[in-house]
């Protein structure tokens, strides 16, 4: 994942340990699903970050959407705004 890459090195560490979890475990104590979006959950990274992913049960598949900084209309910009 590009946005990764662009990751400070030691928000890129923990962003990589976190993707190496959601591996093993989709729904870690730390994920909040968001409101109004069923699958679709956010972990919080250090100084403001977020890691945004889909859970596809029927796949058994995590999908990242966004690794990054917390933008203010984050969520809008990846059609999970609230309704």
């Amino acid at each position: 994942m590009q946005q990764l890459h662009r990751l400070p090195a030691d928000i890129r560490s923990i962003a990589q340990r976190t993707v190496s979890l959601l591996a093993r475990e989709q729904y870690p104590p730390r994920a909040k699903e968001l409101t109004n979006h069923p699958s679709y959950y956010r972990l919080w990274l250090p100084r403001n970050h977020r890691l945004v992913y889909q859970i596809i049960v029927d796949e058994q598949v995590v999908h990242l959407l966004y690794i990054g900084p917390k933008l203010p209309d984050l969520y809008e910009q990846l059609g999970l705004g609230r309704e």
